[in-house]
């Protein structure tokens, strides 16, 4: 098994279930637009301001960094929830893939703690620096590495006990057909 190929087993396994999923479903949705108010193709549409749709992460207007954040980390989690639902898993295998699920909600954890240092309000966006923006970036980047290096001797362990076809999942998620 190459190392690259660990890493991101270890990478898809580390995106896992400690999201706040929760809140992320809770959060109140945005109010429809008014009446007659400027669609596609209006005023507020274009390269300049970008759409005003939810769900568009933290390029939408109404939405904060914060939950822009949170947002990516609940994509995260539905993603590897998607992997283990494609395994198949058996039962012996399963406990394996707890452990993995345990070990990323430490990592998740602290991801999501970093969120909530971010602007709670899409008013707020603007008064982030570059240098804000840099140094939150860079202790996300740390986070996910500690949380990949907690994460490996699971997934190693996990990825040991699958059959080919399952490895074949793993190794490329992506894969359509």
């Amino acid at each position: 098994m190459s190392k690259s190929t660990l890493v991101g087993a270890a990478m898809i396994a580390m995106a896992a279930v400690a999201v706040p999923v929760l809140a992320w479903s809770q959060s109140p949705a945005p109010p429809p637009p008014p009446p007659g108010a400027a669609g596609p193709g209006g005023p507020d549409h274009g390269p300049e301001h970008g759409p005003m749709r939810p769900g568009w992460g933290r390029w939408a207007r109404n939405v904060s960094p914060q939950q822009a954040c949170v947002d990516r980390i609940a994509r995260r989690a539905g993603f590897v929830a998607s992997i283990g639902f494609k395994l198949n898993l058996t039962t012996a295998q399963k406990p394996l893939w707890d452990k993995v699920v345990e070990a990323t909600q430490t990592a998740e954890d602290a991801q999501r703690k970093l969120c909530s240092s971010l602007p709670a309000s899409a008013e707020d966006r603007g008064k982030q620096t570059v240098l804000d923006r840099m140094s939150h970036r860079e202790q996300m980047l740390q986070a996910q590495l500690q949380g990949l290096q907690q994460t490996e001797p699971a997934v190693l362990a996990l990825y040991q006990s699958l059959t080919p076809d399952q490895k074949a999942i793993l190794d490329h998620p992506f894969r359509r057909g």
